[in-house]
C-alpha cells in the first residue's frame, strides 16, 4: 500500500513595528511569519500550547496586546506576563524543527520562515526603481511563497500545501489572484501544490498564536534590551530574510520580468 501523502500546513502571520526604539536602526519593519508542519507535528504542538494557556488563565496569545497590556491582558503586570510569554517561547523551541549542526543531530517539528522589510528603505528603493514591487504586502508574498513552496516539495516532500491566513490580513487576496492567473501557473506550477487556502482566527488557533509570536520577536529583534524569552526564542532555528538599504537589489532579482508579464491587477503603493 502506498504510503499516504503528506500535506504541509502554512500559516501566515505578520507584525510591525511602529514606533521608533533605541536600537541601532530605528525604523518601521514589516514581518511576514510562516509555520509550517505536517499534522502529526502539530498535534503534540497544540496539546502543549493548550495547556501553556489554561496554566496561565489566558484565552489566547496575543503579543502586541500582551506586550501593551491591553484587551485581554489589561490588569496584568509585568512579571505575569513575562512568565506567559516564557512558557510560549520554551514550547515554541521545543517543537521546532532543528537542522544537523557542529556534530549534534537534527530532528523534526514545526519549520518557520521569517521575511522582513524595513519599510522606510521600501518605499525608498520603491520609487528609486520602477517596475519592481511597490507594495510591501505583495513583496513579501512573492518571497516567502517561492521560497516555501520549494523548501515543502524539494526538502519536506510534501504533495500538497494547506494554506492559513490570519483574519483580516490581505494576504490571501494575492494569492487567490496568482492561482487565477493563467500565466502564474505556466511560469510557477507549484502553485497547483497549494490545494487549500482559508482565513481563520487566531484566538482559536494555536498555530497562528505561535506564527505571531515569531513575528513579534523577529521584527523587535533590534530593540535595546530584548527579554530573556525572546533573546531564546531567536536562538531557535528558523530560517528568516531581512531586507532593508543593503541587500533589497536582491528582491525577486531574477524573476522580475517574469512577474511583470503576469499582468497581476496593481496594488496600493506602500508609503
Amino acid at each position: 500500500m502506498a504510503p499516504f501523502p503528506e500535506n504541509c500546513r502554512w500559516w501566515f502571520s505578520r507584525a510591525i513595528l511602529t514606533a521608533e526604539t533605541k536600537a541601532t536602526v530605528a525604523n518601521m519593519t514589516f514581518c511576514l511569519l510562516l509555520r509550517s508542519g505536517t499534522m502529526g507535528e502539530w498535534r503534540p504542538f497544540e496539546k502543549e500550547w493548550n495547556n501553556t494557556l489554561r496554566k496561565h488563565k489566558a484565552k489566547y496569545l496575543h503579543t502586541t496586546d500582551l506586550m501593551a497590556f491591553q484587551d485581554i491582558y489589561s490588569g496584568w503586570n509585568k512579571p505575569q506576563r513575562d512568565l506567559f510569554l516564557r512558557d510560549c517561547a520554551k514550547v515554541a523551541c521545543k517543537h521546532s524543527a532543528r537542522a544537523d549542526f557542529g556534530g549534534i543531530p537534527g530532528k523534526f517539528g514545526l519549520y518557520c520562515y521569517v521575511v522582513t522589510f524595513v519599510l522606510k528603505d521600501f518605499v525608498e528603493w520603491a520609487k528609486a526603481n520602477p517596475g519592481v514591487p511597490n507594495n510591501v504586502d505583495e513583496a513579501c508574498m512573492r518571497q516567502s511563497v517561492t521560497r516555501i513552496m520549494n523548501w515543502s516539495i524539494d526538502q519536506a516532500d510534501c504533495d500538497h500545501c494547506h494554506f492559513f491566513f490570519d483574519q483580516g490580513e490581505p494576504f490571501l487576496g494575492h494569492l487567490y489572484q496568482w492561482m487565477q492567473n493563467k500565466a502564474a501557473l505556466r511560469d510557477a506550477p507549484y502553485l497547483e501544490k497549494i490545494s487549500f487556502k482559508t482565513e481563520a482566527d487566531a484566538a482559536l488557533t494555536p498555530a497562528l498564536q505561535l506564527a505571531d509570536l515569531y513575528a513579534w520577536a523577529q521584527s523587535h529583534k533590534l530593540i535595546a534590551r530584548p527579554p530573556i524569552w525572546q533573546t531564546k526564542l531567536l536562538r531557535s532555528h528558523f530560517e528568516w530574510q531581512w531586507f532593508d538599504k543593503s541587500n533589497l537589489n536582491d528582491v525577486d532579482a531574477s524573476v522580475q520580468d517574469m512577474w511583470r508579464s503576469w499582468n497581476l491587477p496593481k496594488r496600493a503603493t506602500t508609503k
